[in-house]
């Protein structure tokens, strides 16, 4: 006689961080997103998750876990500019194994004034791309860009 054994679903294994902006949080493995080479100024910081800023908000954190004290401020760039066009990315979708499109997530980072955050602006030269399907990143540099690194995102 044979007894089916019901296989209970293993959980991914998780840690605990502590941020400045969400105290502690814990953390699964199935979360992170690895930017390899890492992103622009933080060559050797390559672990992220992105955290919801709000239910309705358009806003995201990327939160790095190997560096807890550094988060930014991110959004899909067609919030601020409807026809946002990175270019070609051949290379980026082979190079992040991405194998079907709607996997592929593109972030822009905000910076926010302290105190003026209507002054809020969009870096749309270095937009991150994210396969959703195998949690792998990449910043890119858009060269001879018709975009600025500090497009406004509110109107004046």
């Amino acid at each position: 006689m044979s007894l089916d054994k019901q296989k209970t679903p293993v959980e991914p294994a998780s840690t605990t961080i502590a941020t400045r902006h969400f105290g502690e949080i814990a953390v699964r493995e199935d979360q992170i997103i690895t930017f390899t080479p890492g992103l622009l100024g933080f060559s050797d910081l390559h672990r992220y998750i992105l955290i919801e800023h709000g239910q309705d908000s358009p806003f995201l954190w990327l939160q790095c876990v190997d560096d807890t004290d550094l988060a930014f401020v991110v959004i899909d760039p067609v919030y601020v500019l409807s026809d946002y066009q990175i270019g070609p990315i051949n290379g980026v979708k082979k190079e992040l194994d991405v194998q079907n499109l709607q996997d592929l997530k593109v972030l822009v980072i905000l910076t926010i004034p302290s105190g003026r955050p209507r002054e809020m602006t969009a870096n749309l030269m270095g937009p991150l791309l994210v396969n959703l399907a195998n949690r792998r990143g990449k910043q890119l540099v858009l060269e001879n860009s018709p975009y600025s690194h500090k497009h406004p995102v509110l109107p004046a």
